[in-house]
């Protein structure tokens, strides 16, 4: 049973990761989005560090500029179980935006 349960909880995990990435990508597209050549549609950034199981989210609410920071940061650890929250405020964010 202790397997079962160990794959049950990655098999979750993946499928939060993989919600994140999906809101990153209906924020920002496929496309580049720096503010030059977009105008100000909003740009999202999603990092795996896998060496550390981390997840990392930045979304610049009117496109990205260099040496400006994101207006929404998060940052956690897949085992942590803060994914849920950072898939909240993506859900969020994507309705303020209206994308």
């Amino acid at each position: 049973m202790k397997k079962r349960l160990k794959r049950k909880i990655e098999k979750r995990r993946r499928a939060e990761v993989h919600r994140v990435l999906d809101l990153v990508l209906d924020i920002n597209g496929l496309g580049r989005r720096q503010e030059k050549l977009t105008g100000n549609l909003p740009t999202a950034f999603f990092r795996f560090s896998g060496h550390v199981a981390n997840v990392s989210v930045e979304v610049c609410e009117k496109g990205w500029r260099a040496n400006v920071s994101a207006d929404y940061t998060s940052d956690t650890y897949i085992d942590r179980n803060n994914l849920l929250q950072m898939i909240n405020d993506l859900e969020v964010m994507k309705r303020v935006l209206s994308v």
